[in-house]
């Protein structure tokens, strides 16, 4: 049986199954793949306390990774691996985009702004970058169709037309994204525009102080500190959290309100993010998605958060007292891992993954320890956020063509939208849309499938209803169709669950002329990797 026939173990056996908890994972050795064993693996789960959470969270700016770089300016970045410290012991060689000594930047741009950014790839294979989210033109998406191979040059010359909020850059080579990004080539890209400064205003909340981006990805790391990746594995899933490129990291803070713009960078692993303090949630406000604000907030006590999604929350701190502790958790969930047409089970769904919480696990991102406030008395309440941004409701469709999509598994094993499969279909579009129409597209998983987080290059969409949703979907529904808060805005990535039918409202106006060619794919890497990804065009 090759590795993408092989499938995990069903963590969810039926819709609205309960879910099962894993308890701590053994360790394991692992020889990836070359013949030697590299010792046990770090297993998260079962560090004794004093060995977790014991180093701050990185905080955007200065030097060094997530140093903050103003796109205003020409950049220049380039593709290489670089010694890093990321854990005790030997440094991880971590792929990155370098910029001087800044890796990874986190990149601000304001709505409106040309940027300029050049791309030297210094690594021994074709690599990208990908603006993740934003309207821009075939030449300047940065997806495989357009690779810059070993020892190349590339420009990327775009105007930001979003609204304001986080978006992020990854590499994107056909075949090779899963393993990039495991091994490091991704960052941030903030987007501001006037609704978001006259919010941060009104909220008075300073950026990288109780402003802060979370960038969180899980990552496969051996004993001498090395990320691992295997070629051709499904769902690549890690035994160590990183969060802004810290692991297991804590920040202090003060018992007030703290904005965190959430960002899931993962190969696969869905995250179901909850603010827990002696297992309590605490109060949570939904205000933005992956495109920017939400109209008003929402309370949640909980998401989830699929590779490549982004969510904007405001968390209050204000309850608790000097001390004490909370914790940033991926709750469990039921994973509805309902892939069955590829044969049996492997006898050791675990093996690729050797200490990894199992997908659906509980398991801990990030601690949050409470401090005295030295320095402020901030405010116990919010201002008014029922009017932060102009968002329109999703629009009617009655009269709008659908394009139907179905995802689907055959009995090889191998991923597929309709009858195409990137590896069969190739660069040749399935189908071309005429530039300027609106349509609905309507996405249907099999119920023998799993999660996927569907991504949408070049536009963003608006999601108008969910039909046959698992029942802790459904239990979030805050508008008609099925809609939850996340589905209230503007989106790039959109989870369909398994038997779940999602429709799109796509807007194709652009002003750019001439064929343009983008990708909608499973951003579940090894699925994309693997062939779940389909060009279409936009030509008048």
């Amino acid at each position: 049986m090759t590795d993408p026939q092989r499938r995990r173990f069903l963590i969810g056996l039926t819709v609205g199954g309960a879910a099962t908890v894993a308890g701590p994972i053994a360790m394991w050795r692992y020889t990836g793949g070359h013949g030697h064993s590299l010792g046990p693996l770090p297993d998260l789960q079962s560090l004794p306390p004093d060995a977790r959470f014991v180093q701050p969270l990185r905080i955007p700016g200065g030097d060094g990774l997530m140093a903050e770089i103003d796109l205003r300016k020409p950049l220049e970045l380039s593709a290489q691996v670089v010694g890093q410290a990321l854990f005790p012991g030997p440094p991880t060689q971590l792929w990155s985009y370098a910029a001087g000594t800044a890796l990874n930047p986190l990149l601000r741009a304001r709505r409106g702004d040309s940027i300029d950014v050049g791309l030297s790839n210094r690594l021994s294979e074709d690599t990208t970058v990908h603006w993740h989210g934003l309207h821009v033109d075939e030449a300047n998406d940065g997806s495989g169709l357009h690779p810059v191979a070993a020892g190349g040059q590339r420009r990327y010359r775009l105007r930001v037309d979003n609204r304001a909020g986080l978006y992020w850059y990854h590499a994107h080579p056909h075949g090779r994204t899963g393993k990039q990004l495991q091994h490091g080539l991704a960052g941030l890209l903030l987007v501001e525009d006037a609704e978001e400064l006259a919010l941060r205003q009104r909220l008075g909340l300073r950026w990288g102080e109780r402003d802060l981006p979370l960038m969180i990805a899980d990552k496969q790391v051996d004993a001498r500190n090395a990320i691992v990746y295997k070629d051709g594995a499904d769902d690549w899933i890690g035994n160590r959290v990183l969060v802004n490129w810290t692991p297991e990291p804590y920040l202090d803070v003060i018992p007030a309100w703290y904005r965190f713009r959430l960002a899931n960078v993962s190969n696969a692993r869905l995250l179901r993010p909850c603010f827990l303090h002696e297992d309590k949630p605490l109060p949570m406000l939904l205000i933005g998605s992956d495109g920017g604000l939400l109209e008003r907030a929402w309370p949640i006590d909980d998401l989830f958060l699929a590779p490549a999604q982004r969510a904007d929350v405001l968390v209050d701190f204000g309850a608790l007292k000097p001390g004490a502790k909370a914790v940033l958790r991926s709750l469990d969930y039921v994973a509805m891992e309902n892939e069955d047409e590829s044969g049996a089970f492997a006898p050791d769904p675990m093996g690729d993954h050797p200490g990894a919480a199992a997908m659906g696990a509980p398991l801990d991102l990030m601690e949050l320890r409470v401090i005295e406030c030295a320095t402020e008395r901030p405010p116990a309440k919010l201002p008014p956020l029922d009017a932060m941004a102009q968002v329109p409701p999703p629009p009617d469709t009655a009269d709008w063509p659908v394009r139907a999509l179905r995802l689907r598994m055959d009995e090889q094993g191998r991923w597929f939208i309709n009858d195409w499969n990137f590896h069969l279909s190739g660069h040749a579009p399935a189908f071309t849309v005429k530039r300027g129409t609106r349509e609905v597209w309507e996405i249907r998983n099999s119920m023998t499938s799993m999660p996927h987080p569907m991504h949408l290059h070049g536009f963003q969409f608006r999601v108008v209803s969910r039909a046959i949703s698992p029942p802790d979907i459904r239990g979030r529904q805050v508008a008609p169709g099925g809609l939850t808060p996340q589905d209230l805005g503007w989106s790039d990535t959109v989870v369909v669950w398994p038997g779940e039918i999602v429709r799109l409202a796509i807007d194709f106006s652009q002003p750019f002329s001439g064929v343009q060619r983008y990708m909608l794919h499973c951003h579940n890497l090894e699925h994309e990797d693997m062939g779940m990804m389909l060009t279409f065009a936009v030509a008048d």
